[in-house]
C-alpha cells in the first residue's frame, strides 16, 4: 500500500523528460540505483527510503485516459512512491526533497490521495505532502495495525532516534580530534513483553556521547589471572546516569539532551565501569527491529 505523486508539467514548456532524468542523477543524495530509469533514495543512517520512476509513455487507453486527459498539463512519465505503514519520520526526510525537486523544476503534481483535487495536476504549499502522508499513514495503520502485527515505538523515541541519526556522522566527524566515539542506535524488540526499546554500545569506558536510549549495550575488556576477559551485557540508561553521572557532562548540539564523557573522565572510571552488574546480552534480551519496521500510532 503506497502513497504515489505523478509529475506534469504545462503544455507548451520546453523542459524535457531527459531534463528530469539529469537533475535526479545529479542531485538526489542517497541514491543506490544503477538503472537509468530509476531512482532509489536510501539512506543508510536512518534507514528512509523511496523511489522515483521514469516509466514508459503508457499505451493502454484507460491509462492514458487516466494520465494525459488534461487540457493544461503534459504528464512527464515520472512518479514517485513511498510505503504506507511507516514511522512519521519517513515523511519528515522524504517530503523536503521531494519538495525541492518539485520547485527546483517548476512540476505540477498529480496527487490521487488528495482529499480536496485527486484528478487534476496542481501545487501544494510547503508542508502540505508531508502533512497529508503523516495523517494517511497514521489512519491506515491503525485500522490495519492487529491485522499486520505491527511493533509500536512512541513518536518522541522515534523522531528522536531520526534526529541523532541523521547528524550522527556530522557530529563523528567534530569530534574526531578529541578521539570520542559516536554510537549508533538500535532497535530491539524484547523476547519477554513485546516491546521495543533503545540501546547503543558503550565500549570499554571510552569517551562517548551519550544519546537518551533504554539501554546501553556495555562492552568490557579487562585483564583477570592474565587472561583478557571479554564481556557484553545490558545496563539501563538510569543506571549508567547514576553511576557515572558526575563524569558526564551535558553537550550542546542541534540534537537535544546529548552527554559526554571526556578522556580524564573516562580514564578514571575503569574500576567502576568494569565492575557494572551487567544484564542480558543483547541476544538474549530480543531481537534487532530495522527502522523501518515499526510505526508511531496504535489502536
Amino acid at each position: 500500500m503506497s502513497f504515489d505523486l505523478y509529475f506534469y508539467k504545462q503544455k507548451g514548456s520546453q523542459q524535457t523528460e531527459a531534463e528530469l532524468a539529469a537533475y535526479l542523477t545529479k542531485n538526489l543524495p542517497h541514491n543506490i540505483s544503477d538503472h537509468p530509469r530509476q531512482w532509489h533514495y536510501e539512506n543508510p543512517a536512518t534507514g528512509v527510503y523511496f523511489l522515483i520512476d521514469w516509466n514508459k509513455p503508457e499505451n493502454d487507453p484507460e491509462q492514458i485516459e487516466i494520465f494525459e486527459n488534461f487540457r493544461d498539463f503534459k504528464y512527464l512519465n515520472f512518479n514517485f512512491s513511498i510505503n504506507f505503514f511507516r514511522p512519521r519520520f519517513f515523511g519528515f526526510e522524504i517530503f523536503p526533497v521531494i519538495e525541492k525537486f518539485i520547485t527546483d523544476l517548476d512540476l505540477y503534481v498529480l496527487n490521487p490521495q488528495d482529499e480536496n483535487d485527486p484528478d487534476s495536476p496542481g501545487k501544494f504549499p510547503k508542508g502540505y505532502l508531508e502533512e497529508q502522508w503523516i495523517r494517511q499513514n497514521d489512519s491506515v495503520t491503525v485500522e490495519r495495525f492487529r491485522e499486520l502485527d505491527f511493533q509500536y515505538l512512541s513518536p518522541d523515541k522515534s523522531n528522536y532516534l531520526w534526529g541523532y541519526q541523521t547528524h550522527r556522522e556530522t557530529l563523528q566527524e567534530n569530534l574526531t580530534e578529541e578521539d570520542i566515539f559516536v554510537p549508533g542506535y538500535f532497535v530491539v524488540r524484547n523476547k519477554e513483553d513485546g516491546a521495543l526499546y533503545t540501546a547503543c554500545v558503550w565500549p570499554m569506558h571510552i569517551p562517548v556521547i551519550l544519546p537518551p536510549v533504554d539501554y546501553l549495550i556495555i562492552q568490557k575488556e579487562y585483564e583477570r589471572l592474565s587472561e583478557t576477559v571479554k564481556e557484553s551485557g545490558l545496563v539501563s540508561y538510569d543506571t549508567i546516569i547514576k553511576e557515572f553521572g558526575d563524569r558526564f557532562e551535558p553537550f550542546e548540539y542541534e540534537v537535544p539532551n546529548l552527554k559526554v564523557i571526556r578522556q580524564a573522565n573516562a580514564d578514571s572510571i575503569e574500576k567502576q565501569f568494569n565492575a557494572l552488574k551487567l544484564g542480558k546480552t543483547i541476544k538474549e534480551f530480543g531481537n534487532g527491529i530495522a527502522f523501518d519496521g515499526f510505526v508511531n500510532v496504535q489502536p
